[in-house]
């Protein structure tokens, strides 16, 4: 299937003008340039996008590292305070509320030195399961609804970065765990709950600067998949990144995203692509400035080649066409190229052909009137042969005996056939060359006659011939070997019911003469070989007897008129053949200048 269809794009590539064919290679070599630099483009950006995934992947795992180190102090703090037996534990757990008092105040000066242990915890918060409550800050109410988030088993718990008034409007995280008690060992049971406000910031540390960031939005989330930080100073905390996301296209984007473990939180880098690209694009901008430069500077000598080309071979082909014309005035022209060198030397080499075929056609010429000449002498010679060996008043006379004999005997078949054959032999060897239609047209049906006698009225007749064209003048016996043909080749395979039509009509100062039967026809094969045979005039060799007379009459007429007219054959198997004469319509004074 390949190598088909190869071969023939390759013989439609060769079918093309040369022109047509560089600017193909031209093209072709275009796109191939085209191609190259797309490829290596590509393939520059994906190294840049890999490099930048690398680094951003490094980038996500440093501040990982920054945060696991600050929530891992935070968690140091907070299980010191959760189970400091001799403070926390007891307070938690005491009942008698003078002991409650004295334990608050150590309670107070103990958290407010663990608050200040790290930078970052704004506040300490206390949650028996009695239902005491104790707050750094002084009001616990703010705390108390996260406090329904935070699981009753585990250890630690992240909230979502919240926005509170009471820390001066911070945005801040809730980091919580269950407290077990510690002063009962054989009663495994929670004493309360530990909460620490956390500034959001200290999570991060001290952020990448931009510089790091190398144009990238930084773009830190909780668990909620609200911002607790981000690079880009339009947004502010707090703001869901589904919202961030649906303002921009993620294909104009190149995004990296990181998981933060400890808090259940997502790290996200977003770089615009065109800025990742930059220096790639730029190298792509460049290339393709050279490249339409570089054809912009080719074009010239490209042109100057095709002319060089392409003029001489226009020449050529426009002298060739003036040559087939056959003018006298061309014959003898010769052609003179300038160009390339093969070129020059065609032409030299077409007009040494030219020469060669003038001489030849001379000598054809010549050779060809000795050989008609010689012919002529020769059918001359024949016919005088043949007009010497029989006497015409002899048949007449023997012919009209047996007419006679005919009317003696009373057999009036035999009569009216011998008449009609008389009139058929007497019409055969007249000198003229041309008769009238009507002259034509009795021959014709003298030979009917005899046929219908032979055939036992097998077959009728129809003349179709207005009265006003039996006048004109047509060349003798074209009608007969047409109608003998129609009744010998169409009519007498069928057993009854033939038909045979004569028409005649006048189109445009053409005589159009129609012979039709509905005999056997011909199929698809055998019409093309009669009109191949039709198709040219020559003489009928032994091997070529087959419609001889339909050859006859069309090598006579395109002789005497030309090749506009002639004999056209419709035929189909099993449905008939109609056979069309066509001639120009004459007088005397056209048959006296056509035989003379």
């Amino acid at each position: 299937m390949f190598s088909l269809a190869y071969r023939k794009s390759r013989k439609a590539l060769k079918s093309l003008p040369i022109g047509y064919q560089l600017s193909f290679l031209v093209a072709v070599i275009i796109v191939v340039v085209l191609v190259i630099l797309y490829a290596n483009y590509s393939k520059a950006a994906e190294v840049v996008e890999k490099k930048n995934s690398e680094y951003h992947t490094e980038m996500i795992a440093q501040i990982n590292r920054t945060i696991a180190s600050n929530t891992d102090a935070i968690k140091r703090v907070l299980l010191s305070i959760a189970y400091n037996p001799k403070i926390v534990q007891r307070y938690l757990v005491e009942t008698d509320p003078v002991e409650k008092y004295i334990q608050y105040t150590n309670l107070v000066s103990y958290l407010t030195d663990m608050k200040n242990m790290k930078d970052g915890i704004l506040d300490i918060a206390l949650i028996s399961t009695d239902g005491t409550t104790f707050s750094l800050s002084g009001d616990i109410n703010n705390l108390l609804p996260i406090m329904e988030e935070i699981p009753r088993s585990g250890s630690f718990y992240f909230s979502g970065v919240q926005k509170m008034r009471y820390y001066q409007n911070r945005d801040v995280f809730i980091v919580g765990s269950p407290i077990l008690t510690m002063m009962d060992y054989d009663n495994d049971k929670k004493s309360g709950l530990i909460m620490l406000v956390l500034d959001a910031g200290m999570l991060l540390g001290s952020p990448p600067n931009q510089d790091r960031l190398g144009g990238s939005k930084l773009y830190a989330l909780d668990r909620n998949g609200s911002v607790f930080y981000a690079s880009d100073p339009e947004v502010q905390s707090g703001t869901s990144y589904a919202e961030i996301a649906s303002e921009e296209s993620d294909a104009s984007f190149f995004i990296q995203k990181g998981a933060i473990p400890d808090i259940k939180g997502e790290l996200v880098f977003k770089l615009p692509r065109s800025e990742l690209l930059s220096g790639v694009e730029e190298i792509r901008r460049l290339s393709l400035t050279i490249l339409f430069a570089a054809l912009l500077l080719l074009t010239v000598p490209f042109l100057l080649i095709v002319g060089n080309i392409l003029r001489p071979l226009k020449k050529l082909m426009r002298f060739m066409n003036d040559f087939k014309l056959g003018h006298l005035r061309n014959l003898n022209n010769r052609i003179s190229l300038q160009g390339y060198a093969e070129i020059t030397s065609m032409a030299s080499d077409f007009n040494r052909m030219l020469d060669e075929i003038d001489a030849l056609t001379k000598q054809l010429l010549n050779s060809n009137t000795k050989l008609y000449r010689a012919e002529l002498v020769k059918k001359q010679s024949e016919l005088a042969f043949l007009q010497s060996q029989i006497n015409p008043h002899f048949l007449y006379n023997t012919l009209e005996s047996i007419k006679g004999m005919a009317v003696d005997e009373g057999s009036d078949k035999i009569f009216h056939m011998v008449k009609s054959l008389a009139f058929v032999f007497r019409y055969s060897i007249k000198g003229a060359d041309f008769v009238t239609l009507q002259e034509e047209l009795t021959l014709v049906k003298s030979h009917v006659h005899i046929q219908q006698i032979r055939f036992g009225n097998r077959f009728r007749v129809h003349y179709g011939i207005p009265e006003s064209l039996l006048a004109c003048q047509v060349p003798k016996m074209i009608l007969q070997p047409l109608v003998e043909n129609a009744i010998f080749h169409g009519i007498e395979p069928r057993t009854h019911d033939g038909l045979l039509e004569i028409a005649a009509e006048e189109r445009e100062g053409t005589l159009w003469l129609t012979v039709w039967d509905n005999g056997a026809g011909m199929d698809e094969g055998q019409l093309r070989t009669l009109e191949a045979r039709l198709a040219a005039i020559r003489d009928m060799t032994d091997d070529q007897r087959t419609n001889i007379g339909l050859v006859n009459v069309n090598n006579r007429l395109k002789l005497y008129y030309g090749d506009s007219y002639g004999i056209s054959i419709e035929s189909h198997a099993d449905a008939g053949t109609k056979v069309t004469i066509t001639l120009p319509i004459g007088g005397d004074d056209d048959v006296q200048r056509i035989s003379g």
